[in-house]
């Protein structure tokens, strides 16, 4: 193979994974610092409830958006143009979020920087899928996905570092974000553009890469958009209730477990560790039991401990424990359902796939934000987490039926499998 597909050349496969990756790291900051900074946003700008649910959702109704918008426009315009145009609005606008005085510019800031992280997912998902060699794919994907939770490991410091300043301190953790995103931006300017896609428009000479020409209107009809649909609903149901609980740790830390922000703070990191260690043993599982087993027995953990966590009544300082063991096994299913779209479609039609299912799965994140501190107010946790649990099932229901394995197998011989 020459070396515009030399797909084991470790140099680009490493650079490639870490510029594409650092788009989930800013993500997994970004939401991560608004969920710690609403104890003081609300007080600092009189947000009712309702305004509180619109500024911890406003980047997942962006990111829906963006997705879309992006996934499309990559799959047209080529990878490698828009990977910094993205960050670009994630940096500009987080910068600006740090200097909100009121609900509509903290809104309107973090609903257009929402566009710039949303629309980098299909973008930097699918880069690290086909510059990936097929035998240990899942692990990189995974890793990649996995840079979110050092995002949230992160933005805990950052906050603890700001903490002292007072109660402006969200101001600088956020102004981080942004700031952030320039070196990653700019290394991307250097970046190839994917071999699959220069020989998915006929731009580069190598048969065994073209994908027989799938346009966007096949993802609306026959078994590819049978597979759209099915994903998409289950990245839905997952993201209901992953993001629903896992933007609300430090609220649920602080009101039913610690006395003070530094405490939440503490307990915020050890949930991110748990998260982590979840990463590094799926790693040593998505290339070998499969992606199928992987994303099942995710579900099945995931749908387990909130059903038990609801019929016990968890509280006080056994939350952190039982949020790190749910999030380790949580995320086993939050990689697959991130990265198995762009295993399964063609190159042609991959990145807006992946923008498609991207954006359903943020409808559900923002159900599950906008909804949860309610829930939980009216129905109390352990009802809430039972509720969550059930949605769990739902998606682990569908997994079964519907998700093929794809380890070990060539991005092209997936996709034609897909459409026989």
């Amino acid at each position: 193979m020459n070396n515009a597909v030399d797909f084991d050349n470790l140099s680009g496969k490493f650079r490639s994974f870490f510029l594409s990756s650092g788009g989930f790291f800013l993500d997994g900051y970004d939401l991560s610092v608004i969920s710690f900074a609403l104890f003081f946003l609300g007080k600092e700008m009189s947000l009712n409830p309702y305004q509180e649910g619109l500024v911890s959702s406003s980047s997942l109704m962006g990111m829906a958006v963006g997705a879309v918008l992006f996934g499309a426009m990559s799959d047209k315009l080529g990878r490698k143009k828009l990977m910094g145009i993205d960050l670009f609005f994630f940096s500009v606008f987080a910068i600006l979020s740090a200097l909100s005085n009121d609900f509509i510019q903290l809104f309107v800031s973090r609903f257009l920087l929402g566009i710039g992280i949303g629309g980098d997912y299909p973008i930097s998902s699918t880069v690290v899928s086909e510059f990936s060699p097929s035998k240990s794919r899942g692990k990189y994907l995974t890793g990649s996905v996995s840079m979110y939770w050092l995002g949230t490991l992160f933005s805990a410091f950052m906050n603890l570092l700001f903490l002292h300043t007072g109660s402006y301190f969200w101001r600088y953790s956020f102004a981080v974000g942004g700031v952030m995103a320039i070196p990653i931006i700019a290394g991307r300017i250097k970046l190839s553009e994917s071999p699959r896609w220069l020989a998915s428009k006929g731009k580069l000479d190598y048969p065994a890469l073209k994908d027989n020409g799938v346009t966007w209107k096949d993802l609306l009809k026959g078994k590819v958009g049978a597979t759209l649909l099915s994903l998409s609903a289950v990245w839905f149901l997952f993201d209901v209730a992953s993001y629903g609980i896992g933007l609300y740790y430090p609220s649920l830390l602080r009101e039913f477990a610690f006395p003070s922000e530094y405490e939440t703070l503490y307990g915020t990191v050890l949930i991110s560790i748990g998260a982590l260690v979840g990463y590094l043993v799926a790693e040593g599982v998505v290339d070998t039991l499969g992606r199928r087993f992987t994303l099942i027995a995710g579900l099945l953990s995931m749908s387990v401990l909130l059903l038990v966590g609801g019929v016990t009544s968890v509280s006080g300082t056994s939350l952190v424990p039982y949020f790190m063991l749910f999030v380790a096994m949580e995320q086993w299913a939050g990689a697959v359902t991130l990265f198995y779209p762009t295993e399964v479609f063609p190159t042609s039609v991959r990145s807006t796939a992946q923008g498609i299912t991207t954006a359903f799965s943020r409808i559900g994140a923002v159900l599950g934000v906008f909804f949860f501190p309610s829930m939980v107010k009216e129905l109390g946790l352990s009802h809430s987490l039972t509720l969550f649990g059930l949605t769990s099932v739902i998606a682990l229901v569908i997994s079964v039926i519907v998700v093929k394995e794809t380890k070990s197998k060539k991005l092209e011989d997936i996709a034609l499998s897909q459409r026989s």
